[in-house]
């Protein structure tokens, strides 16, 4: 962030690195820099609104929820709209599926906000002039997207469907977000993510530019969400419900690589100069043209 100009950010996670324990250190040791977001963890839906409660309760301003809970379990949404903080709500096709539970969502709750990352998902432009649901929910004054995950669509169907969704929040509710070091991962960088916006044709003025790079995420998750953070007791903090999955590099899957082994990568790269020095995936491919196979018996 230092090297980048960036002030501050809100950090997130998903169920393959539930680490809510480093989200919450985060949040209490920087409290000016950070803003985390968790999960629904647990083995029962009791289980799981009671930690979404202590989080809550522990500083918290958001949960990152998927589509099946959603739906399966609305208390999760009570919990967080009566905290005033934000669902930070995955799914796919713009979150057609849970329009209506978002929407009662925001007219239930004054304080709570939909915070849509990685694009909604992406979708087919025309999808909200053909679902007129969807169209109110994304005119929302509280419904926001997140523009990231850029490398992961195809370039000019995701420009289509950004300039629709841009049609109905304008550029004071899409924010910008890096999804570091995810973003590597698809041979992006940083910079590279913050820089998309320029290439695209969107054309924001300077002060749309600096509200999608900056002031809607300082409105968003450092205005009246901020709360003292303190600890989070451990006993939420569940490891051992972490979703195993491999580390997919670069567009569309082309290498799985066991999380472990990506993470010794990961910090030689770090170690290297990061994104400074080069890509993810030149890093990768100076590792792979040094290994001998000679070394290695036959498959």
């Amino acid at each position: 962030m230092d090297e980048h100009g960036v002030a501050a950010s809100m950090v997130c996670t998903s169920e393959t690195c539930p680490d809510l324990a480093e989200l919450s250190r985060a949040a209490v040791g920087w409290p000016d820099r950070f803003r985390v977001a968790g999960l629904p963890l647990g083995e029962t839906p009791e289980e799981r609104l009671d930690g979404v409660r202590a989080q809550l309760d522990a500083g918290f301003c958001g949960i990152r929820i998927g589509e099946g809970l959603i739906e399966a379990e609305p208390a999760l949404l009570d919990a967080i709209g009566a905290a005033g903080a934000a669902v930070v709500a995955v799914g796919a096709n713009g979150l057609a599926r849970v329009t209506m539970q978002l929407a009662a969502f925001l007219n239930r709750h004054a304080g709570g906000v939909v915070v849509a990352p990685h694009f909604a998902s992406g979708a087919p432009p025309d999808l909200l002039d053909r679902l007129p649901g969807l169209d109110r929910l994304y005119r929302h004054e509280r419904f926001h997207v997140v523009f990231s995950r850029h490398g992961m669509f195809p370039r000019e169907p995701l420009l289509a469907w950004a300039r629709s969704v841009l049609a109905r929040t304008g550029w004071e509710r899409v924010l910008w977000g890096s999804e570091y070091p995810v973003a590597l991962y698809r041979d992006e960088t940083y910079a590279s993510t913050a820089l998309w916006i320029d290439g695209t044709g969107l054309d924001p003025t300077p002060a749309q530019r600096r509200a999608y790079l900056a002031d809607n995420a300082a409105r968003v998750w450092f205005g009246p969400r901020a709360r003292a953070a303190r600890p989070l007791d451990p006993r939420w903090c569940r490891m051992e419900l972490k979703t195993p999955a491999p580390v997919w590099l670069f567009p569309h899957g082309a290498l799985d690589v066991p999380e472990e082994a990506n993470r010794r990568i990961l910090e030689a790269f770090l170690a290297a100069g990061g994104d400074r020095a080069g890509s993810y995936r030149a890093f990768v491919t100076r590792l792979l043209a040094a290994v001998d196979p000679r070394k290695f018996p036959p498959v």
